[in-house]
């Protein structure tokens, strides 16, 4: 992937793997755990319904779908029927949540040493934070740490071992605010032509435009214009994402191609000194499985993502 490739998901992103402290093993000895993930190589999770499992909806209910129902409520399975029940989107927030922790040296280490724990970012119904809580593993032959389960402060065995003092702080994101909203006073200059001739791009457009590259281009055009407009009415039409290839927030922009009260693809883009950059597009299933990772979009148009795009 180039650093002009920013059409990538998170879940494409494996490369940026953290390096956690623990016995080094030998590649026989090490357990099998999902290639690049740095929640399974730092811990022993347990049990972890299968991909084939959430394709087909069945199994056991595990360590994520416990979460989903500890937290406040939310949408976190996409929009088709096949999707439900899965919590992939939450799934892939837990993963890039700790990956951003362990980046922040914010996976903290309790009174005794054999604890420690993450902020999740994910609240109660009565808006306790939830944290993920892990205890040190005896085992040679395994990761260093073990989950033990989602924890509130109030939990005996979290209060025991974590003072207020010594408790996870959230992960951010940027240290200036303002990169989550949108400066409509500044040029946005966008690369056509390197949207429609990137690899994938133009088949995530709308059906009728795929196989007709002007009128995908003029369509693109339009759909920019009228996303200024509409951020000018509406900041929060600007939906803040993160992109973790470059550690930099960045910004969707909604974009109608065939019906003005229809988003089709969200426009990425990203702060260029003094002008904004478009630079590729996402499905709205991609978009919002993205964004979900700073926040839940509060947006009118930008909704859980789809089956399609969340494995």
């Amino acid at each position: 992937m180039t650093t002009q490739d920013q059409s990538a998901t998170p879940a494409d992103l494996a490369r940026l793997k953290q390096h956690f402290d623990g016995p080094v093993l030998p590649s026989a000895a090490r357990p099998s755990r999902p290639s690049g993930n740095a929640l399974y190589d730092y811990a022993h999770m347990g049990y972890v319904r299968s991909a084939a499992s959430l394709r087909d909806g069945d199994g056991d209910p595990d360590l994520f779908d416990r979460l989903e129902e500890m937290a406040e409520p939310e949408s976190w399975d996409g929009r088709g029927p096949e999707a439900q029940g899965g919590n992939r989107i939450l799934r892939n927030y837990i993963r890039w949540t700790f990956e951003r922790a362990s980046q922040q040296s914010k996976i903290s280490t309790g009174a005794d040493g054999g604890f420690t724990a993450f902020n999740t970012g994910l609240a109660t119904a009565r808006q306790e934070t939830i944290y993920g809580l892990f205890r040190r593993n005896d085992r040679l032959d395994s990761q260093p740490w073990v989950f033990v389960g989602w924890r509130v402060a109030s939990s005996r065995d979290f209060m025991d071992n974590f003072p207020p003092s010594l408790r996870p702080d959230f992960v951010t994101y940027t240290d200036n605010p303002a990169d989550y909203i949108y400066d409509w006073r500044r040029e946005l200059v966008v690369s056509v032509d390197h949207i429609l001739n990137d690899q994938g791009n133009l088949d995530r457009f709308p059906a009728p435009l795929r196989g007709n590259s002007h009128l995908a281009r003029m369509a693109l055009k339009g759909a920019v214009a009228g996303a200024e407009d509409r951020v000018r009415r509406n900041y929060k039409a600007a939906v803040p994402t993160w992109y973790p290839a470059q550690d930099t927030v960045q910004l969707l922009l909604p974009l109608s191609l065939l019906d003005e009260s229809t988003v089709d693809l969200a426009l990425v883009v990203s702060r260029q000194g003094e002008f904004y950059r478009g630079h590729t597009v996402l499905t709205t299933a991609m978009a919002y499985n993205n964004a979900r990772l700073l926040a839940r979009p509060d947006s009118d148009w930008l909704q859980p993502a789809g089956d399609d795009e969340t494995s």
